[in-house]
């Protein structure tokens, strides 16, 4: 059976956003078509590329979300 890929659904492959099912098949199809291969590999080396980012917020916010919270409870 054939599975046409989009690139959406190669990109949640990439950022584990699939089940263990969609992540195996997925495998399964890479090993058996090169173009499925090919988009992965060039969305892959896009994803390395981009920079990790991190985000916290400023005390101040998590300080006023607690301060509602708990005039609230």
């Amino acid at each position: 059976m054939t599975h046409g890929y989009t690139e959406n659904q190669i990109i949640q492959f990439i950022y584990k956003e699939c089940d263990l099912f969609d992540r195996l098949e997925m495998e399964f199809a890479m090993e058996d078509d090169s173009t499925i291969l090919e988009s992965y590999s060039e969305l892959l080396e896009g994803f390395n590329i981009l920079p990790k980012v991190t985000f916290s917020p400023k005390k101040s916010t998590l300080s006023a979300i607690l301060a509602y919270s708990v005039a609230e409870a």
